[in-house]
Order: structure tokens, then C-alpha cells, then sequence
């Protein structure tokens, strides 16, 4: 099995985040009405209450879900590709032109694992962001390294899902044929992204494309592990 990414925190993401949103708007519209009543008085002190803690919390807890479902799109991928260098190693076959197929695919899989130290980077990063926000500098410093990381790992994430398709669309012909199985299912292609549109959708919308994104890719990756197993199944 190839695993699975957890769906059903993906979509914890974006109710998690709106929540956070409402209890933002809220701890706003508290600190207004107490600057006003009392004056202006130090509003900072707000900080310490509730709502405040009640933002952190959900954060945190946000940021946890988000990680894991990040982590989960290069396991699940990964894993995947594993798997398949597993199955077609076994193929015997005196078809030189399959056996050069065979080769030339565990290549490109094998080229095509996603490398962990991005999410890593970006994950680090992310952190030491919060752990530095009140040093308006070092906090601003991290934050962009996080962007920069989590860039370089989607990048990674959208240039393997294309390039596994290809290979796997290419192998699974030969074998097909070379078992006599011309009817087995095509496995669903995960969407071919471009990185900077991403960006460009993700800034435009407020950040509500970024949560699409999270659902939308998991979903796609499950489905295409789902059908390329049985595909597996199939061709052995």
C-alpha cells in the first residue's frame, strides 16, 4: 500500500483557519471598543486575554494539521514510487525493448523522489518565525525563508506528480502489451500546477486558494495511489 494523505485534516485546515479569522475580527473589535471607553488608554495590555491565548492555541494546533498534511503529499508519493520500483523489478521478460523500458522507468522514478530537506527548511523556519515575533528583524527573516522553502518543496511536489505520470503512463503501455491487458483503467493524472500561479491565486485571493490547494492536491494524490494500485495489481 502506498498510504494515504489524511483528507480529513486538510479540511481541519480550513476550518481551523476561519475560526482563527473569526476570533481575530473579534479580539479587533474588543481592543476598539476599549481604547475608545477608556481613552486610548495602553491597549497592549489586551494581549494577555483570552481571545488572544484562544488565537495562539488555534494556531498552533493549525500549523500542526498543516505540517502533517504537507509531509503526508511527499510520504504518499514517495512511497508510491517505491512500490512501483518493487513491482516492475520483479517483471521478467526477453523483450529488449520492454527490459530497456523497465530500466530507463526505474531511472526516472528513481530520479524523481521528492527530497525531504525542503518541507524541513521550511518547517524550521516557520517556527523559529513565531519564536522570534517580537523581533520585528529576525522574525521577518524567518518568515521569508519559510516562503522560500515551502516554494522549493512544492515546486518538487508538482515537478514529481508530473513527471511519474509520464513515466508510469510510458511503462504501463509496454506491459500492458506485453501481457495482453489492453483494457486496464489509466490512472487519473494529479493537476499539472504551475508554482508562480500558485502564488499570483494565493495572494489575490487572501490566502483562500492556499486552502483550496491543501484539499484539492490531497484529494488528487489519493486518488491517483487508489488507481495506480490496482493498476499495480493488475500488471503483475
Amino acid at each position: 500500500m502506498d498510504g494515504r494523505v489524511n483528507v480529513t485534516l486538510a479540511v481541519m485546515v480550513i476550518i481551523f483557519t476561519l475560526i482563527s479569522f473569526v476570533v481575530g475580527l473579534t479580539v479587533i473589535g474588543e481592543v476598539m471598543s476599549f481604547a475608545y471607553n477608556n481613552q486610548g488608554a495602553y491597549v497592549s495590555l489586551y494581549a494577555g486575554s483570552g481571545y488572544y491565548v484562544t488565537i495562539l492555541i488555534i494556531s498552533f494546533i493549525n500549523m500542526i494539521f498543516q505540517f502533517i498534511v504537507l509531509k503526508e503529499w511527499m510520504d504518499v508519493l514517495n512511497r508510491n514510487i517505491l512500490n512501483t520500483q518493487s513491482m516492475i523489478s520483479t517483471i521478467r521478460t526477453e523483450d529488449l525493448s520492454v527490459k530497456s523500458e523497465i530500466e530507463a522507468a526505474s531511472l526516472e522514478l528513481k530520479n524523481a523522489m521528492i527530497k525531504g530537506w525542503p518541507f524541513w527548511g521550511y518547517m524550521i523556519s516557520y517556527i523559529l518565525g513565531i519564536l522570534f515575533i517580537f523581533e520585528m528583524g529576525i522574525a521577518m527573516f524567518f518568515e521569508i525563508l519559510a516562503f522560500v522553502f515551502l516554494l522549493i518543496y512544492l515546486y518538487h511536489i508538482f515537478s514529481t506528480s508530473s513527471s511519474i505520470y509520464k513515466t508510469k503512463s510510458r511503462l504501463y503501455s509496454y506491459l500492458r502489451n506485453m501481457k495482453g491487458l489492453p483494457n486496464v483503467q489509466d490512472m487519473p493524472q494529479i493537476t499539472q500546477r504551475n508554482i508562480f500561479l500558485v502564488v499570483v491565486f494565493t495572494i489575490i485571493t487572501a490566502g483562500i486558494y492556499w486552502l483550496y490547494l491543501i484539499v484539492k492536491l490531497s484529494m488528487e494524490i489519493n486518488e491517483y495511489v487508489k488507481n495506480d494500485e490496482i493498476t499495480r495489481t493488475k500488471l503483475t
